[in-house]
């Protein structure tokens, strides 16, 4: 398997009490109700990419991530090589996720979303975007692979039907020669969780 360094994400959350980005290893989880307002979105629109997004898509990537490079699924994966799923609120870009299809299965490799519009639902149009991709395509599940530290990944896609199927342990560990990396909340990062959801077919959903 090709190696790819993996480190602790830059600043990209935002703290929900004073707006403050704060580091990826810093941040904390915190129990909530819902009386906190979410960010009025503006129009949206979601799309595949073409050509000329992929330098915008690369430099989301880098902005979240720190790096453009991915291990998902046991590979290594170049987001801007890969097909994405952009979208966009008046023109700029707001969110970009990164997929291929394979055997049937389409697996998210990587999900971005621009600082200024986290928890406002554009990370959420993007799946629903690429579940429809999926279908159209055949598909008959979605997958993702996340981290054991990513625990918002494992909260969002749970929260969207998709169930933990595997764990594929020391995955993250193994590829960055057992170096010792510091994740979300100071969660040291070993781990590959791999969840999926099962897509109804194109003729079910139109007679639903």
């Amino acid at each position: 398997m090709a190696r790819a360094s993996l480190g602790s994400k830059p600043s990209v959350l935002r703290c929900s009490r004073c707006g403050k980005f704060v580091d990826w290893e810093d941040s904390r989880l915190q129990i909530v109700c819902g009386c906190r307002p979410h960010v009025q979105l503006p129009p949206v629109s979601v799309r595949q990419s073409a050509d000329d997004d992929r330098a915008r898509v690369r430099a989301l990537f880098v902005t979240d991530f720190g790096r453009s490079k991915f291990i998902a699924f046991g590979e290594e994966f170049q987001a801007e090589t890969v097909p994405a799923i952009v979208a966009e609120i008046g023109g700029d870009l707001a969110g970009a996720l990164a997929y291929r299809l394979q055997q049937g299965v389409l697996q998210i490799v990587a999900l971005a979303t621009d600082p200024e519009w986290q928890r406002s639902g554009v990370g959420g149009k993007l799946v629903d975007f690429a579940e429809h991709v999926a279908r159209d395509a055949g598909a008959s599940h979605v997958a993702v692979a996340t981290t054991n530290d990513n625990l918002p990944a494992l909260y969002f896609y749970q929260r969207r039907g998709y169930r933990l199927t595997e764990v594929a342990t020391d995955a993250i560990r193994t590829a960055n020669d057992d170096a010792v990396i510091v994740g979300f909340a100071g969660i040291v990062i070993r781990d590959e969780f791999h969840l999926v959801k099962a897509i109804d077919p194109p003729h079910a959903v139109e007679q639903g």
